[in-house]
């Protein structure tokens, strides 16, 4: 009997985090809009707009079936890579990259969706051709469609979420119960794929090569916030680290700032948080009434938790430098609808659970 009732714990979980992004983007924001000449709650005020746009997207996937998204993966998929190649040609360019589209002078990017696309594709793959999925020609069908977006995310140039999103592919082939066999296979084309894109790329060398040499000095900075923090932190709004000394810390490197005014035990709970999300999912993934719904709910919930543990790891200098945001926390516009759109389809598919 289907239950009917969404998640309420994962969404007050969800909401909780948002509120405590919004608190932290304005303590660790305000003096970088005052020395810009701006109002203190310049940033904060930016990133509230986002987040209503975000909670748009969390609207999005509750209401609207997953089972139609799954009639249009097709249609998507050309959508997805007609965008990413304009993208690459005519995207804006800012930092280094062009990775958003500019739509009605909006920039979009259309890379953030782009693992949502991935754990659809591969939970209607696995669902729908489960024995095709285990042979030597169902992988190389999964790989080459799947390799070919992530190229076009890796070369506008953004190999952060390039390799996201073949974390996610793996998750989701692990999930798919695919061999052994193709599961190495996977993973070795990945690694081989990356390892190209280093090269490639002038930027992605300079940040491997300061990982394995030295810190960059934003690293050095995160780690001086985050020790600085000992066991209960400085205080709300007593971070010294959002003084400019740490660039980005308002999105790249939050956790960091948390850190330092939260302490180690403040740490714990937003780890806390983030272990029940993945939990919930896990236990929407449990109870859902078919495969296809199973594998997209343990995919989303999958990719999000990677973001959070790699953003957690560069702060902490065990990854090189990124630029992802904290899920829910860190500012930021498509990032942040993204995961939530990935929490609307997850508490859509909780509404359906069998008891």
């Amino acid at each position: 009997m289907l239950h009917g009732k969404t998640d309420r714990v994962l969404l007050l979980l969800v909401i909780c985090l948002v509120v405590l992004g919004i608190i932290f983007v304005f303590s660790s924001s305000y003096y970088r809009a005052l020395r810009q000449g701006e109002n203190s709650t310049y940033y904060m005020m930016a990133h509230l707009k986002r987040v209503l746009v975000a909670i748009g997207f969390l609207v999005f996937g509750l209401i609207v079936p997953y089972d139609k998204i799954r009639k249009m993966l097709l249609p998507l998929l050309v959508l997805i890579i007609v965008c990413l190649l304009l993208t690459v040609l005519a995207g804006r360019f800012q930092f280094g990259a062009k990775r958003s589209l500019a739509i009605a002078s909006v920039g979009v990017q259309v890379s953030e969706f782009v693992r949502i696309w991935l754990v659809f594709f591969l939970a209607n793959f696995f669902a729908a051709h489960p024995q095709t999925a285990s042979t030597h020609r169902g992988l190389a069908t999964i790989l080459v469609i799947c390799f070919t977006t992530i190229i076009l995310v890796a070369v506008q140039p953004s190999i952060s979420m390039a390799f996201v999103c073949l974390a996610t592919v793996i998750a989701m082939l692990i999930y798919g119960c695919a061999k052994l066999k193709f599961l190495l296979a996977t993973g070795a084309a990945s690694s081989v794929m990356l390892a190209i894109f280093i090269g490639l790329f002038p930027h992605a060398q300079y940040r491997i090569t300061n990982f394995i040499s030295q810190p960059t000095y934003q690293v050095r900075q995160s780690l001086i916030a985050i020790g600085s923090g000992g066991l209960i932190g400085k205080g709300p709004g007593a971070g010294l680290q959002k003084f400019l000394f740490l660039p980005g810390i308002h999105n790249d490197f939050i956790f960091a700032h948390i850190a330092e005014e939260l302490g180690f035990i403040g740490c714990i709970i937003v780890f806390i948080f983030y272990w029940q999300i993945y939990l919930r999912g896990l236990s929407v993934a449990g109870t859902v009434d078919d495969e296809f719904a199973r594998l997209v709910v343990l995919g989303l919930n999958a990719s999000v938790f990677i973001i959070f543990l790699v953003h957690v790891g560069v702060s902490l200098g065990l990854l090189p430098p990124t630029g992802i945001p904290l899920p829910f926390i860190s500012f930021g516009g498509w990032s942040l609808a993204a995961n939530l759109l990935a929490v609307g389809i997850i508490l859509q598919a909780s509404r359906r659970r069998n008891l």
